[in-house]
C-alpha cells in the first residue's frame, strides 16, 4: 500500500466523486467502505441540473442519461384546488443544457460512478473494510482498518476525507460537533402501483393538514413513494404496505399499493457541522450537513462538496498550494449547505407543515418570484460564493454574472457542436478571452497573457480565445468562434470585451475587462503560489512519479 495515498472513507456518491477528482489530477486514493457490497436499494433518487453539468464535465453525463428518467418538476396538489390550479415548480426554462431534473435509482447511479472509476483508473471501493480507529499527529493521520477477514491493519495517510454519512466516524474522530435538530419522521418505498391517475413524469406532492405523501415513477417498473405524518403511527407501522395504502386513501390519491420491493423509515434531521476540517481530517457530504429531503437536494449538495474540495486537496497534496486553501472549502460550501437547508425547509413548510390547514399554506407559493427562486436554488444554478471570494484590488466593474457565481454555459458552434463547458473539460482553471471593439489591441494582450500564465502556472490554467484569428497565436485546441452570440448574452459582454476566469468546479473566479488582464496572475497566486514562484517545471518530476503511483 502506497503510504502517500489519500484515504477516502465511504464509497457512496460523495466518496466516488472525491476519488474521481483526485485521480484525474494524479493523486492516488484508497476508498474503504464498511458495507457488505454495492447498495441494491434506491435512497436518493434525484440528480439536478448543476450536478449534470458536473457530470458532463467529467465525461459521465451520456451514461447517466441512459439510466435516468427526465422529470419536468414538481406539482403541489392542494386538496381544495382544481387540477389546473395546482402550483408547480417547472424546471424546463432553466438556462442550462439540462432544463429538468433526472430521476434515477441510486444503486444504478452509484454503479455508473464505480464503473467509470474502474474503467479509467482501475480503482474501486474496498467493501467490508471498516475504519475503526483514527488519530493524527504532525503531517500524518494514523488509521486502524478492519479488513474483511477480521484482521486489523494499521496505516498512516497524509490526508483522510470522511464521506461516511450522517454517523460519520471521521467526524467523530476529528472532534467536530454536528449541531441541529430532528424535524420530522418519514418513510419511503419502491413499489408497483395500480390505478395511477396522476402524471407520473412529475414529482407529485399530496398533503392535508396532518398527512403528506409524494409519488413519482422511477426508471423501470417501480414508483417511489414518500410518506410522513407527525405521530409516527403510519411511518413506523410494521405493515408498511397497509400503512401507505391507508395514508393514500385518507389523502384521496386513489392508487392501489402493491407489494413493496423495498421500504424504510427514518428521522429527518436538519444538522450542519461546526467546521469541515480538523488539520488533515476533512469531512464531506452527509458527514457535514443533512436536511429535509424536500426538493431532493441532499445527494446533489454532497457531490458538489466533493467537486469543490477535490481540486483544492490535489493542489495541496502536490505542493502547488498551501494548506490554507483547504479552509476555502468550508468558507464556500458551508453557506451552500445552509442555503440547501433553507430551500428544503421552505418546501417542507408547504407540504409538511403539519397542524396547519393547506388553505393557510397556499400563500407560501404566491410570494412574488417563488417558482423561479425555488427552481434556481434547488437545481443548484443559483448557488454562489459571491460573498466570500477574494479578488485583486483595482478591478473595474463589469456587467453580467459576478465572481463566485456559477459560470453560465453557452453554445459557441452549432455544427460540430461546441459549448463553453467543452473548453473547461480539463483539470485546471480556464480563461475565456473575448475581444471587444479594440480587437487588434485585445488580441495582442490576450496572446501575452496566455504566455505569461503558462510560464507561471503551467497546466493549472489554460487560455481560450473566443474568436477566429490565426494571427492571435492560439492553436486550434485553444481557439473557437462564437456563432450564436450566447456567450456575449449570458456573460453580459458588450463592445469592451471580457476576460473570464472559470475555476475547475465551473464557478467564476474573476471576470474583468481586457485592460485588467494583468490582475489575473495575481488572482491565480492565491491558489497556486508555489507554481507562481517556481514555474511549472519544478513540479514535472513529482507529477510523473505521482502518475506512476496512480497507474
Amino acid at each position: 500500500m502506497n503510504t502517500e495515498t489519500v484515504l477516502i472513507v465511504g464509497g457512496g456518491p460523495s466518496g466516488l466523486i472525491m476519488a474521481h477528482e483526485l485521480l484525474r489530477r494524479r493523486v492516488p486514493v484508497r476508498i474503504v467502505e464498511k458495507r457488505q457490497g454495492p447498495s441494491h436499494t434506491t435512497r436518493a433518487m434525484t440528480v439536478h441540473a448543476r450536478s449534470m453539468e458536473m457530470f458532463e464535465h467529467m465525461g459521465l453525463a451520456h451514461r447517466l442519461e441512459e439510466v435516468c428518467l427526465e422529470c419536468p418538476g414538481n406539482i403541489y396538489h392542494f386538496p381544495f384546488l382544481e387540477d389546473h390550479q395546482h402550483p408547480r415548480t417547472d424546471y424546463r426554462n432553466l438556462p442550462t443544457r439540462f432544463p429538468f431534473y433526472y430521476k434515477i435509482n441510486q444503486n444504478d447511479f452509484e454503479q455508473v460512478l464505480r464503473e467509470h472509476l474502474y474503467s479509467h483508473y482501475s480503482i474501486r471501493p474496498e467493501y467490508q473494510t471498516e475504519l475503526v480507529g483514527l488519530s493524527q499527529g504532525g503531517d500524518r493521520v494514523h488509521a486502524s482498518i478492519k479488513r474483511p477477514d477480521g484482521s486489523l491493519e494499521k496505516q498512516d495517510y497524509p490526508w483522510v476525507v470522511g464521506c461516511d454519512g450522517v454517523r460519520s466516524f471521521v467526524r467523530e474522530a476529528a472532534g467536530i460537533e454536528f449541531v441541529g435538530e430532528d424535524v420530522a419522521v418519514m418513510a419511503m418505498m419502491d413499489v408497483e402501483l395500480e390505478n395511477v391517475t396522476f402524471d407520473d413524469r412529475w414529482m407529485n406532492y399530496y398533503f392535508n393538514k396532518d398527512l403528506f405523501m409524494n409519488c413519482t415513477k422511477l426508471p423501470g417498473k417501480y414508483w417511489r413513494i414518500y410518506m410522513s405524518e407527525p405521530t409516527g403511527e403510519y411511518v413506523n407501522a410494521e405493515d408498511k404496505r397497509q400503512a401507505f395504502q391507508e395514508v393514500a386513501d385518507r389523502i384521496g390519491i386513489g392508487f392501489k399499493v402493491g407489494e413493496p420491493q423495498w421500504a424504510t423509515s427514518w428521522q429527518i434531521r436538519n444538522n450542519i457541522a461546526e467546521k469541515y476540517r480538523n488539520n488533515r481530517m476533512l469531512i464531506c457530504g452527509d458527514a457535514s450537513h443533512v436536511h429535509s429531503p424536500s426538493g431532493g437536494q441532499g445527494m446533489n449538495g454532497c457531490m458538489q462538496d466533493a467537486f469543490n474540495l477535490g481540486w483544492k486537496l490535489a493542489a495541496v497534496y502536490k505542493g502547488q498550494a498551501p494548506e490554507r486553501i483547504l479552509d476555502t472549502y468550508e468558507v464556500e460550501r458551508k453557506p451552500i449547505g445552509e442555503q440547501i437547508s433553507e430551500g428544503a425547509m421552505a418546501t417542507h413548510e408547504i407540504v409538511m407543515g403539519f397542524g396547519v390547514e393547506p388553505e393557510d399554506r397556499l400563500h407560501l407559493t404566491k410570494v412574488p418570484g417563488w417558482e423561479e427562486r425555488t427552481v434556481n436554488l434547488v437545481s443548484g444554478l443559483s448557488h454562489t460564493y459571491r460573498d466570500v471570494v477574494r479578488l485583486p484590488e483595482g478591478l473595474s466593474a463589469v456587467a453580467g454574472p459576478e465572481a463566485g457565481d456559477r459560470a453560465p454555459d453557452a453554445k459557441l458552434l452549432r455544427e460540430p457542436r461546441k459549448r463553453v463547458y467543452d473548453l473547461c473539460r480539463h483539470p485546471g482553471f480556464t480563461v475565456l478571452a473575448i475581444p471587444g471593439k479594440a480587437r487588434e489591441q485585445d488580441l495582442a494582450s490576450f496572446s501575452r497573457l496566455s504566455q505569461e500564465l503558462e510560464a507561471k502556472f503551467g497546466a493549472s490554467v489554460s487560455v481560450f480565445l473566443i474568436a477566429e484569428d490565426e494571427r492571435a497565436g492560439f492553436d486550434m485546441d485553444h481557439c473557437c468562434a462564437d456563432e450564436t452570440g450566447e456567450v456575449l448574452e449570458r456573460y453580459g459582454i458588450g463592445d469592451e470585451g471580457r476576460l473570464v476566469v472559470i475555476r475547475p468546479d465551473l464557478f467564476i473566479g474573476l471576470t474583468c475587462l481586457p485592460k485588467d488582464g494583468n490582475l489575473i496572475g495575481e488572482y491565480m497566486e492565491q491558489w497556486f503560489p508555489a507554481r507562481a514562484k517556481a514555474g511549472d517545471t519544478a513540479n514535472t518530476g513529482a507529477e510523473e512519479r505521482l502518475g506512476e503511483t496512480v497507474g
